[in-house]
């Protein structure tokens, strides 16, 4: 056995080989088998030829980075970004856009069939982009500080910080917020730790939140030299990190100017304070109102239930044709904005509660309740069976589940199947061009409905 094709239970970390990739796997990592063994690799596409490090040996398959190709896939493009090969935030930049497309459905596919153990479900096209770039109307930055510098970027597991002096896939407004943030917050030596953008793409308005470390005396006057330097920029936040981490921080307190935007999907507007969700892509988010209510179909003389509903994205639209609607949210801030998106369009017969949905729905089944049709946009976590099982015995006949993750789906899905739904239609949506991630629309009947 030479050394470049080993046995699979001889492979080490170190080890240099020459593979062929068969496949994407969910992630985007290229999948390849040598002597059978499965071995994950970034950056890599279907048809390439590869000389790839191995990095990591478990039981059932390893990982390796790639070292150099010695022949290109079929599907393989050169990557806008310069980048690409190292950021973080784009998986599939050397990936075509049609078989990005491709590759996400096969995703969704899979996550049906491994997670949830169905089979025979027919998946879609992904509905993709005309235009795959600068969608993105929300960016999340780590602060890296050295030599009184402040730098903003994507922090890497393996290469460590990444500095991004631009990205092809935010907001050109983002770009503009990002470098001016650089430069005050290195001239006012703040401590800072994350950028948070916000953009609203029909208006030109954005919003910052500064997260820091500690409060700092300067942030007051930083933020107002921050506005000056960004026209477009209505409104500066701040926040502190609670620990060690920025993935748990106190709520955003404004600092100057405006502490929501205005939002627009299609033909209708949206109240959006600076930490409330929203879809990050505003194209695919219309495009994405436009299945759920399709899917949802006529409303009159129905009750339905909008389940994690945010700042009322579907909720709104849908409740004027419902004959009763209640929407669930267990986020103060977004909670307040749908009760003032509701009111903007005079949605006065609408039930809000505040919670969460696996507490709120047993709730409803206790008081004898019953729902004819609900939405469902869980965070990536998905449903559960809690939640699921609850609105089963709501009575519920038509489901619209809304994922971001196919394995969370596929798990979501085949519970639905045996609690007695079909899964009607299955429509991945390219919500996330150059990732891997994929939003997914799934209209879900009750059998005999």
């Amino acid at each position: 056995m030479s050394i470049d094709q080993p046995d699979a239970g001889h492979l080490q970390v170190g080890q240099r080989l020459t593979v062929t990739i068969e496949k994407l796997a969910t992630g985007g990592d290229g999948v390849a088998r040598p002597e059978g063994f499965t071995l994950f690799i970034p950056r890599t596409a279907p048809g390439d030829v590869a000389e790839v490090a191995v990095t990591e040996v478990a039981k059932r398959y390893g990982r390796a980075r790639l070292l150099s190709l010695v022949l290109p896939g079929p599907d393989r493009v050169p990557a806008v970004c310069p980048l690409a090969d190292r950021c973080p935030g784009c998986q599939l930049q050397h990936l075509r856009y049609d078989a990005q497309l491709d590759a996400k459905r096969a995703f969704v596919s899979d996550g049906l069939e491994r997670i949830g153990h169905l089979r025979g479900i027919e998946v879609l096209p992904t509905i993709g982009m005309e235009t795959p770039w600068q969608y993105r109307n929300k960016g999340e930055f780590i602060a890296d500080a050295r030599e009184g510098r402040v730098r903003l970027g994507y922090q890497d597991d393996a290469q460590g910080f990444v500095p991004l002096p631009e990205c092809r896939i935010h907001h050109p407004l983002t770009m503009e917020i990002l470098r001016a943030t650089e430069a005050v917050a290195t001239a006012y030596a703040l401590p800072l730790a994350q950028l948070i953008t916000r953009v609203s793409p029909s208006d030109g308005q954005a919003l910052a939140i500064l997260v820091c470390w500690a409060w700092h005396d300067q942030l007051p006057a930083a933020a107002e030299a921050l506005r000056a330097r960004v026209p477009g920029l209505a409104g500066v936040l701040w926040s502190q990190v609670r620990g060690r981490s920025v993935v748990r921080r106190t709520l955003a307190d404004p600092l100057t100017g405006a502490k929501a935007l205005v939002q627009r999907l299609g033909e209708w507007e949206y109240t959006v304070s600076a930490e409330s969700f929203f879809q990050v892509n505003t194209a695919q988010g219309t495009r994405l109102l436009e299945l759920v209510m399709a899917y949802a179909g006529p409303l009159d003389g129905r009750f339905m239930a909008d389940g994690y509903c945010g700042v009322g994205t579907f909720l709104v639209p849908m409740a004027g044709g419902a004959l009763r609607a209640i929407g669930i949210e267990e986020h103060p801030a977004a909670l307040r904005d749908c009760g003032e998106n509701l009111a903007r369009y005079a949605r006065h017969d609408v039930h809000l509660y505040e919670g969460r949905v696996e507490v709120i729905f047993p709730r409803l089944v206790r008081k004898g309740r019953q729902l004819d049709v609900v939405v469902l946009d869980p965070p990536r976590k998905g449903a559960g069976l809690a939640v699921l099982e609850s609105m089963a015995k709501l009575n519920t006949a038509r489901v619209v589940l809304v994922s971001c993750d196919p394995a969370t789906l596929g798990r979501d899905a085949g519970d639905l199947q045996a609690l007695g739904y079909r899964l009607e239609t299955v429509q991945p949506l390219d919500m996330f061009p150059q990732t891997w991630h994929v939003e997914t629309v799934v209209l879900a009947v009750k059998d005999g409905a």
